[in-house]
């Protein structure tokens, strides 16, 4: 088929690495997390469950993008994810609130979302078994105000769960949420770079104010010392990549005036 699909249970063909990151829930942002996910809940003295935040802003910081899965579990299996239209509406809304909320605040284009369906077996795609699309939208309910900063069920999820209550399976997906790589030369990202001389990507601060970078296939959180540090190495390396440039056009310039 030409239209891109996961199959069900099987093992995505890529790991968790320095670009990709897998999650079997969609809880964007900390406040979507449940109380009895997190550490000192009944005296749990450690999280089950992490942001997908901190991963999104683990990408951003590197300055060299990434994807993050949702619906793929920590094995690499495709589980997917049930959701309706209104459930993805909420997610969109979800990812652009939590990237307004970083500091400094991210740019719709440096980021973006695919929904990609998850079928039962390699033969039901084969067959082109059609994927369950959304039935009955209705504009006026999709313009409702959704519940968002809230682990609890919002709207769009109650009315899932009727639907599923009355024999309505809801369709599901791997949602994939890519940091795009920093470019320099892009025009929008002019205001955005730090460094009057080298454009180089900026650092943000999360939603509860920390700043996550990726290594290998871990979200670590860095101080404002090692902050500093990565920093003063990285406009190193800027310029003195741009210092062996000049190098080599001046060269070039002598080369050809000795010619002349």
């Amino acid at each position: 088929m030409s239209r891109r699909y996961y199959v069900r249970n099987h093992i995505v063909p890529f790991e968790e690495d320095f670009t990709h990151e897998f999650k079997g829930h969609r809880n964007i942002c900390v406040e979507d997390l449940p109380p009895w996910t997190q550490a000192n809940h009944e005296k749990s003295d450690r999280a089950s469950r992490r942001a997908v935040s901190r991963a999104l802003n683990a990408f951003l910081n590197t300055g060299h993008g990434g994807k993050v899965y949702l619906g793929v579990v920590d094995s690499g299996e495709a589980k997917g994810l049930p959701l309706t239209r209104y459930q993805k509406d909420h997610l969109l809304l979800t990812l652009v609130d939590v990237m307004g909320r970083y500091n400094p605040p991210v740019k719709k284009h440096r980021y973006s979302v695919k929904f990609v369906p998850v079928c039962d077996s390699e033969e039901d795609a084969y067959i082109g078994k059609d994927f369950r699309e959304d039935m009955n939208i209705d504009p006026k309910l999709q313009l409702q105000q959704h519940n968002l900063r809230n682990y609890e069920y919002c709207w769009c999820d109650k009315d899932a769960a009727m639907q599923f209550n009355a024999g309505i399976m809801a369709q599901d997906y791997i949602v994939e949420i890519k940091i795009k790589p920093w470019d320099p030369d892009n025009p929008f990202n002019k205001d955005d770079g730090c460094g009057s001389i080298v454009n180089i990507h900026p650092i943000h601060e999360n939603e509860e104010g920390l700043c996550f970078f990726r290594r290998q296939a871990s979200v670590i959180q860095y101080t404002m010392a090692e902050l500093a540090q990565l920093t003063r190495q990285e406009v190193r390396e800027s310029c003195h990549g741009m210092i062996t440039k000049l190098k080599r056009e001046i060269k070039t310039l002598q080369q050809q005036k000795m010619k002349d």
